[in-house]
């Protein structure tokens, strides 16, 4: 019996990626927010090991406490579902009466624009060339009523026991600043075998927005007059509804129709980590990304929560990707209770710079749910 070939996919800045169920057997997972940063990487695999079955390097189970929107689909058969791991919503093991075995994770990371590199990095997995130019060939294919990327990448070499060639197959979907992967990696010949299973499988996901995301911060614009907001919210700002991948949004009108917008998200784990999330604002101002760590240390010091925890604060101004207009940004990540939050205030630099105490202020503020 043939074990299965994982891989260690998602890198940061790029952002990458029981019983069995019969076919009418729907599933209901819960997934996380958007306003995100990246992953880590691992390095390529040179030599592939054969991992048991069960064990899964690239997973990610699904936040606690904040689950929408809500992510459903059906199953194949032959599919098992599996407990997600660290970088993963949901993880199924694929497998047939000759004991092949394959493997599927379902992975929500912040869109980048960075196809190309992603597609390279699998190729390197793969142990082939780079792509030298910035498009690489895709299947459009269909994920519930959205169109979708399929990219299939095997290798050339044995790179599984010595004996077989591997295989990949990921389908990129981006909803909003969101970016979903759905990927399957195995034997060469059991992928291909599989393909129009994950192709039907892809076709019956759906998104369902839930409401209870809202609920976390359910107050009015007004100095903390809803209990139920684990914020004290600064007079003057709007309560919006948030968008399936958001715990709250807000809006701050200034003169002549200036404005600015506070939005908040919560991954589980790092989130990716600082510097991902920096490049990922950056990006949205059209400023050039920080190349590494090092280049963090000119940010500003991170400044202390009541409850012990911190909040690293960056601060930019550049053009707006989406208006045109000149524009400032405020971000916070604040590590907490084995999530990450993420904060950001942007809009009119004057606004920005008008309410960023503000800002500050109401990030101290909040009361985190499970806070221990």
């Amino acid at each position: 019996m043939m074990k299965a070939f994982l891989i260690c996919t998602l890198t940061a800045v790029l952002a990458i990626l029981a019983a069995g169920c019969d076919r009418n057997n729907v599933k209901v997972y819960h997934v996380e927010k958007d306003d995100l940063s990246a992953p880590q990487t691992s390095p390529p695999v040179a030599a592939p090991a054969t991992p048991d079955a069960t064990a899964d390097s690239t997973a990610m189970p699904a936040q606690a406490g904040i689950t929408t929107p809500q992510l459903k689909y059906i199953l194949p058969d032959g599919w098992q579902e599996k407990i997600p791991g660290q970088m993963r919503v949901a993880s199924f093991i694929v497998t047939d009466t000759n004991g092949e075995i394959a493997d599927v994770g379902i992975i929500p990371l912040p869109a980048t624009g960075q196809e190309i590199q992603l597609v390279n990095m699998w190729r390197e997995q793969m142990q082939l060339p780079a792509l030298t130019n910035q498009t690489a060939d895709a299947e459009t294919v269909s994920v519930g009523n959205d169109s979708a990327k399929l990219f299939d990448i095997a290798s050339d070499a044995p790179l599984i026991d010595g004996k077989f060639r591997a295989r990949i197959l990921v389908a990129e979907l981006t909803r909003g600043e969101t970016s979903w992967f759905f990927k399957m990696t195995g034997e060469d010949s059991f992928v291909g075998a599989q393909k129009q299973n994950f192709l039907q499988f892809l076709k019956s996901i759906s998104f369902v927005k839930n409401s209870s995301a809202s609920q976390v911060a359910n107050a009015p614009a007004t100095e903390n007059e809803n209990a139920d907001s684990i914020w004290t919210i600064p007079a003057g700002w709007q309560q919006l509804p948030p968008s399936e991948f958001l715990v709250a949004k807000f809006s701050i009108a200034g003169a002549d129709g200036a404005s600015a917008q506070v939005n908040v998200s919560s991954l589980a784990g790092e989130g990716g980590g600082v510097l991902a999330n920096v490049n990922r604002w950056r990006g949205q101002l059209g400023l050039e990304p920080l190349k590494n760590e090092m280049e963090l240390a000119h940010l500003p010091p991170t400044i202390d929560l009541p409850d012990g925890g911190h909040l690293t604060i960056v601060d930019f101004t550049g053009t707006d990707s989406k208006t045109g207009k000149l524009a400032r940004l405020v971000g916070a990540v604040v590590p907490q209770n084995g999530q990450t939050w993420f904060y950001k205030l942007m809009g009119d630099p004057q606004i920005v710079a008008q309410q960023k105490d503000a800002f500050l202020k109401f990030i101290q503020s909040a009361k985190y749910p499970d806070a221990r």
